[in-house]
């Protein structure tokens, strides 16, 4: 099976959204604690880096062995990002895998959570791509 194109583009789209709803300070926040934290989705094929700066959030080359690593089925994110589970359910059920998180930067990455889900569901609508599992 193929990487999903049109998912690797939703998902540079999402960082795109990110970035601007991040404050220069949480930029920053994020930069120190985490300055690269990869996604990876193995039933879409895909692997995303984003990399933390305090001048923006881009997308950066996945890396062989990444500091912080977060694995999910895309299906995790869509029903998190459309309200049909959150991600904390999610990842008590073990449906969302975490690799490399110092618990001292807790706080960084769950500031994270909420501008991700909102830029996934505005990226979603853009490319047409509603989820199929969305709560109407």
């Amino acid at each position: 099976m193929a990487a999903d194109t049109a998912f690797d583009a939703l998902l540079g789209r999402m960082i795109e959204l990110i970035d601007v709803k991040l404050t220069a300070a949480q930029r920053q926040q994020l930069a120190s604690a985490m300055p690269q934290i990869q996604w990876d989705f193995p039933d879409a094929k895909t692997t995303l880096c984003l990399a933390a700066t305090a001048s923006g959030l881009t997308v950066a080359t996945p890396l062989d062995t990444p500091p912080f690593l977060v694995r999910m089925a895309r299906t995790t994110l869509e029903d998190a990002a459309f309200g049909k589970r959150s991600l904390g359910t999610a990842f008590l059920a073990g449906k969302i895998h975490v690799r490399g998180m110092n618990p001292l930067r807790l706080r960084e990455f769950i500031m994270l959570v909420d501008p991700l889900l909102e830029s996934y569901r505005e990226a979603s609508v853009e490319c047409g791509k509603e989820s199929s599992s969305a709560v109407l």
